[in-house]
C-alpha cells in the first residue's frame, strides 16, 4: 500500500488542483442544469489521471499489444517503493447519494489472491454546486473502508454506500485496523452473501414465470388483442 505521506499529499495536491479547477468558465458553464454528474464524470476523470501522471510514477493497464485496457481495475496505477497501486477515480455531486460501482469483485479478488496488489485506491472528487462550486477530495484506501460497501452478484460489482461513506469521512470515523488477510476474507464473506441473495432472487423469479406460465397454459384463449396491446403505449 502507498505509505501514509505519499497518501497525504496526493490528496492535499488534488484538491488544490480542483478548488482552482472548478473556478474557470469551462467548468462553471458545465455545471450547469440537469444530469450534471454525467457530464463531468469523464472529464473528472481524464483531469484527474492526467494531473497524476504528471505529478508522479504511474502507469496505465496494457492488453498483449500495448493498447490501455478499457476496464483495467485501476483508472492510474501509481508507484511506491517499486509496487504500482490501483487508483480509482470517481466523480460525486452532492444531491446524489446512491451506490455507485467500484470496480468488479472477482476482479479485485483474483488481484489480491494472486499478490498482484494490496490495496485499491479510491481518489473521490465530491462536488457540491450551489451559487457557487465547492469541492472536496477523497483518497483512501477502499480495503480499509469495506464496511462502507456492499456486492450485488447480478452485475458482479461493488458499491460504494456513498451516504454513509460521507458521513463516516466527515465525523473523521477512524476505520477498523484490519490485516490484509481479514480484509480478503471481509470480501469473500461479500461475494458468498451476494451469491446466496442472487440464487433466492434467481429462484423467486422463475417461480412467478411458472405461476404465470400454468395460468397462460390454462386461459381458453392466447388471442392477442387490443386490448391487451394497450400496455405496450404504441404511437
Amino acid at each position: 500500500m502507498l505509505n501514509a505521506e505519499l497518501v497525504r499529499e496526493i490528496e492535499a495536491g488534488a484538491q488544490t488542483f480542483w478548488e482552482s479547477e472548478v473556478q474557470k468558465a469551462y467548468f462553471v458553464e458545465l455545471a450547469q442544469g440537469k444530469e450534471i454528474g454525467h457530464r463531468i464524470a469523464d472529464l473528472v476523470d481524464d483531469k484527474t489521471t492526467g494531473w497524476l501522471a504528471v505529478n508522479y510514477l504511474t502507469r496505465y493497464q496494457r492488453d498483449r499489444r500495448g493498447n490501455k485496457l478499457p476496464r483495467s481495475m485501476g483508472d492510474i496505477w501509481i508507484e511506491d517503493e517499486g509496487i504500482y497501486h490501483p487508483i480509482n477515480v470517481k466523480t460525486g455531486v452532492s444531491s446524489t447519494n446512491g451506490q455507485p460501482n467500484m470496480v468488479s469483485m472477482k476482479k479485485l479478488l483474483d488481484a489480491l489472491l494472486n499478490y498482484q496488489i494490496d490495496s485499491y485506491y479510491l481518489l473521490m472528487v465530491k462536488l457540491d454546486i450551489q451559487q457557487s462550486i465547492l469541492c472536496n477530495v477523497h483518497f483512501v484506501d477502499m480495503l480499509d473502508y469495506l464496511d462502507y460497501v456492499t456486492f450485488d452478484s447480478g452485475p458482479g460489482q461493488i458499491m460504494l454506500k456513498s451516504r454513509a461513506f460521507f458521513a463516516a469521512r466527515s465525523s473523521r470515523t477512524i476505520p477498523l485496523p484490519r490485516t490484509i488477510g481479514q480484509k480478503v476474507q471481509m470480501l469473500v464473506d461479500l461475494l458468498e452473501d451476494g451469491e446466496r441473495r442472487l440464487v433466492e432472487n434467481r429462484k423467486r423469479s422463475l417461480e412467478i414465470y411458472r405461476q404465470r406460465a400454468q395460468q397462460y397454459a390454462d386461459a381458453g384463449s392466447h388471442r392477442v388483442t387490443a386490448e391487451t396491446q394497450e400496455a405496450l403505449l404504441l404511437g
